[in-house]
């Protein structure tokens, strides 16, 4: 059975001008019967059926997660770069692009999506293609511990957007680690991570000590932090969510 969404794309009745979340969970968004298989929004999706059923269960909260953090939000002009880190099928992407609009993609010099699951990756592929009208975007299939220094290596200054949804309260990888691989490039950086507030398996206390060890004095000659703020709230269903809006300037490779 094909991706009902990539078939939906490459036939155009998906398309640059009528793409959007909404659109995409009313196509795809189904009860397959199988969210024990989803491991409360956490696990390695591995089919159709999986992505569909995450639609179904977790796209509204994760929308509403977006769409309560992304109004206070300002972006740089001009071209920028964007890295969609643990991306899944590309939903924080997706959210992003309908909040900001079409003219955003096109400000888009080069978006990565990096995300273990290859039936994942390869929906969010198409989904971000369809959004910016190109084949542009580059898939990294991995986990996040095993990112290269490689992996995460650009080409000059442009303002970096790191995307993070429901990735930063997961427990099975080095997070430091990742902020390392994130932060190796100068320029400025913007991160923009959202999860479920809960207080077991890392959960939110991972926002608040990766913000500390951030600006811990020692990183003063590589990394300088204009503006941090984490903010607690409630999304759809009165579910507890919490947002972090991060600037950077990268002044220097990591020391």
């Amino acid at each position: 059975m094909p991706d009902a969404i990539i078939d939906a794309i490459n036939h155009a009745r998906i398309n640059r001008t009528n793409i959007s979340f909404d659109n995409l969970r009313d196509l795809a968004g189904v009860d397959n019967k199988c969210w024990p298989q989803l491991g409360r929004g956490r696990a390695l999706l591995t089919s159709f059926e999986q992505l569909d059923q995450y639609l179904y269960s977790y796209g509204l909260m994760t929308k509403s997660q977006w769409s309560s953090f992304l109004p206070g939000i300002n972006l740089p002009t001009g071209k920028l770069r964007i890295t969609d880190y643990g991306c899944g099928q590309g939903l924080g992407s997706v959210l992003l692009f309908d909040h900001f609009g079409l003219s955003l993609p096109g400000r888009v010099e080069e978006i990565k999506l990096i995300e273990p699951s290859s039936v994942a990756l390869g929906r969010a592929k198409a989904v971000v293609n369809c959004y910016l009208g190109t084949q542009s975007a580059v898939t990294i299939n991995k986990k996040l511990d095993d990112l290269s220094t490689s992996d995460m290596k650009v080409t000059g200054t442009l303002p970096h957007i790191h995307l993070l949804s429901n990735v930063l309260d997961i427990n099975d990888f080095d997070h430091g680690k990742l902020f390392s691989r994130m932060f190796q490039n100068v320029g400025h950086h913007i991160v923009l991570a959202v999860s479920h507030d809960r207080n077991f398996e890392g959960g939110s206390q991972r926002f608040e000590q990766l913000e500390s060890e951030i600006k811990k004095p020692e990183h003063s000659k590589w990394i300088s932090v204009t503006s941090s703020k984490i903010t607690k709230f409630n999304c759809s269903g009165n579910q507890p969510a919490i947002s972090w809006d991060l600037r950077v300037e990268v002044l220097s490779g990591p020391i």
